[in-house]
């Protein structure tokens, strides 16, 4: 006899509160159901609250966990980059980060970080002042830190409920200002991420490179490169160096490694590329030729 929708559903939160939180993939696996059938039966729980799912997502998806494991979502920061990662782990040590004293990747990072950074409206004088607290501290922890943090009686601590982010104020021109700044901090943010990719790889393409070229050898001749320190910004591929730098960052590619074989006629990357399975690691090769044969083909394997 066929095993009820009813089952199911039981069945799917019974994995959750013994294993969560967990991916939709896994769930599927132990019940033995299609992927999609049991993401059917994951967003209905969703909606009903028996489930809650995370913003932290890996190959994107997110977990699913139920009411009582929110000590475990901790567990799950190693899944953000390594910018936010640090950010949630400064918020764990501190417990409270008053939100003007940040930089501007740290503000941007928290606004997304919905699973461990909770904000907190603090009116002093008629003037509002936003917090992030830890998501696993006490209203009395918030309250002594925050009115030492400030040298006064504390005043007023909002719940999480009512606790909004500038971006979600009520007055019109507030949330328009909210909007504005939040689509500046994020254009920051991928900039500065881009940043630190481009510059983890700096050492490599900063140190001159030079092949010599003996005449008594029967080796075939190299090509002379040479690349001098100070024509490499830093944190910056030059287009001169890399032809095709642009693409790349037009098309949201992550260079985490290449290597000159011929100045800007051959190529070799590692970069990170975004896929429907989430951001997957690859190698490239570049040649500057009209047409490619099965002996180029054959180079990357």
């Amino acid at each position: 006899m066929a095993e009820s929708l009813t089952a199911k559903r039981d069945k799917v939160v019974g994995i959750v509160k013994a294993y969560g939180p967990l991916l939709p993939v896994t769930i599927a696996k132990k019940l033995e159901l299609s992927i999609t059938f049991a993401s059917a039966i994951l967003s209905e729980l969703v909606d009903n609250k028996s489930l809650m799912l995370t913003s932290v997502k890996l190959g994107g998806s997110p977990f699913y966990y139920v009411q009582g494991q929110e000590d475990k979502l901790q567990n799950l920061m190693k899944y953000l980059n390594q910018k936010d990662m640090e950010t949630a782990e400064l918020l764990r040590k501190e417990k409270i980060l008053r939100d003007r004293d940040l930089d501007n990747l740290k503000r941007f990072g928290l606004r997304q970080m919905k699973d461990f950074a909770v904000p907190v409206k603090v009116t002093v004088n008629n003037e509002t002042d936003l917090f992030w607290k830890w998501y696993l501290s006490t209203d009395e922890d918030v309250n002594t830190l925050i009115g030492k943090y400030l040298e006064m009686k504390f005043p007023e601590v909002e719940s999480r409920e009512e606790a909004k982010i500038p971006e979600m104020q009520v007055k019109a021109d507030d949330a328009e200002k909210a909007k504005e700044e939040q689509t500046k901090l994020g254009q920051i943010y991928e900039q500065e991420l881009k940043k630190e990719i481009k510059t983890q790889v700096k050492p490599e393409i900063k140190t001159e490179v030079k092949t010599e070229i003996k005449a008594e050898t029967e080796k075939p001749k190299e090509e002379k490169i040479k690349i001098k320190e100070e024509k490499i910004k830093e944190g910056k591929i030059k287009e001169s160096y890399d032809p095709i730098g642009n693409f790349f960052i037009d098309n949201q590619v992550d260079v985490l490694d290449w290597k000159i074989i011929k100045k800007n006629k051959e190529m070799n990357y590692v970069a990170g590329i975004n896929t429907d399975l989430g951001k997957g690691v690859f190698f490239l090769k570049y040649k500057n030729k009209g047409k490619i044969n099965e002996a180029d083909l054959s180079i990357i394997w």
